[in-house]
This record gives structure tokens, sequence and C-alpha cells, in this order.
């Protein structure tokens, strides 16, 4: 873990609200692995006082790329920030996805969920089988088609609720007619908690191997403020940041 003072190179707008970061951070980059993310400071002041978290899209060394959504008043301050800027960053922190070599992968992202999705295939694709189902409300949610088409990827399936790009439906939808088709060994999902639920119902007879990046309300980002903890399936509770934010599907207690 670093806390590095990063530089943004480049600041770009994909519509909608959705941004994509390249900023300059060495130390961070060299060691971030799919799934870590970092704490952020989006404004150069005190204020806002907490960091935000933010998944690592890529990272290149030197580089890292960070892509989110404006929501709130964190990346409003965010989008705002223009190339030359210093950041204030915290990281790598958290688990990564396990490597898996040779295995078949499914990976499925909903809408912002791609992010260590993404970086994982950026990682792996060209050394083992990697699937991906890839879905949001509209085309709009789906900002990242393109780049994901430069990747070796053995074969995308794409869904929109909306019916605006891809097969019309949740990505749901499409979950059993890959499994039973492509028969992947392990899944490896990050998105909204509705659908990681979802998956956990249906993938919980398949026998394979599942994991989940969780998203979570951090003040820290390293274990101290508890601010992050999900019921677990034993009865205790798991720290997002430190415990995960990875977690095999199975140990988190989903809502019925």
């Amino acid at each position: 873990m670093h806390d590095e003072s990063g530089r943004i190179e480049e600041t770009r707008c994909l519509g909608e609200n959705y941004y994509l970061l390249k900023v300059f951070a060495p130390q961070i980059a060299r060691e971030a692995k799919p799934g870590n993310f970092v704490m952020l400071r989006v404004s150069p002041t005190w204020e806002p006082l907490l960091r935000r978290p933010f998944g690592i899209l890529q990272s290149q060394p030197p580089h890292i790329w960070l892509y989110f959504q404006v929501k709130g008043r964190g990346t409003t301050l965010l989008k705002d920030r223009q190339a030359g800027d210093r950041l204030d960053i915290l990281g790598p922190l958290g688990n990564a996805f396990p490597e898996l070599p040779d295995q078949k992968i499914l990976l499925i992202a909903g809408g912002r969920g791609i992010v260590p999705l993404f970086h994982y295939a950026k990682n792996y694709a060209a050394r083992q089988p990697l699937l991906l189902l890839y879905g949001g409300r509209g085309a709009a949610d789906l900002k990242l088609l393109a780049e994901l088409d430069a990747m070796p990827l053995l074969e995308k399936y794409i869904f929109s609720e909306d019916g605006s790009c891809g097969e019309k439906g949740p990505l749901t939808e499409g979950l059993e007619k890959i499994v039973r088709e492509q028969r992947p060994q392990a899944t490896m999902a990050c998105g909204p908690e509705a659908m990681l639920a979802a998956l956990a119902g249906m993938l919980r007879a398949k026998k394979l191997d599942n994991y989940a990046s969780l998203e979570a309300v951090m003040g820290c980002g390293f274990g101290v403020c508890h601010s992050c903890a999900v019921a677990a399936a034993d009865g205790r509770y798991r720290k997002v940041c430190a415990d995960g934010p990875v977690f095999p599907l199975e140990e988190i207690q989903w809502p019925i």
C-alpha cells in the first residue's frame, strides 16, 4: 500500500456522465492486480474530508486508469479535475481475483461492475479462455464495448434491459445457456447487489468456483472504520475493504 501523489494525464468524458481518467501513479501501477482498488482524495482541499473508493480499470506502469459515473458530490468534483492536477491516492488496497491459470472463466459484469473484470481480461485474456457476460440498463451504461472488442476474449454476450444494445433483458437471462453451452470452470462477477444475489441463487448448484467483487461505502479503505461490513453466510461479518472486495460468492449472506 502506498500513499502516492498521482498526476492526471487525461480526463475523458464518455457521455452520459461516464468518465475515464488516466493517472500517472507508478508505485500503485506496479503493484495493482485485478480486483484491487484505491482511495482517492477527489478535491485538492480537505473538503470533503474523506477519500472515495475507486476500482482500478487498468494498470500499465507507470499509469492506472479509473472509470466512474458521476453520482454524487465526490464524483462531481473528480470529473472537473484537469490534466496536470495532482491526486492524493492510497493503494492498491484489498485483495484480487484469483489467477486460475488455464481454466475457462466466465466474467459477469453489471454496469459499472465492469471495472475489475476489465482489468482481469486485460491481464489474462491472451493467456487463457475468458468469456464475458456484460449487461446494463441500456447502451448508455455499456461504455467500454470498443475497448473490450480489442481484447482476445473467447466470446462476449451483451445484454441491455431496454434492448438498445445486444439482447434485450437482464444479463441473468443469458446465464443458464452460457453455462450449459460453454461449460466454464469458474465465474467472476461484479455489479449491483441484486444481480449478485440472483447469481448466487442461480449458480449454487452448478459446481463451479464462483467469486464476486463487492462495492460498499468506505471511510478508510483498510479496515479501521468498519463502515463497509457485510453479513457473511456463517453469521459473522466481513469488511469489504480488508477481507475483500473479492469473496467466494457463497461466502456472503445474500438477501432472499
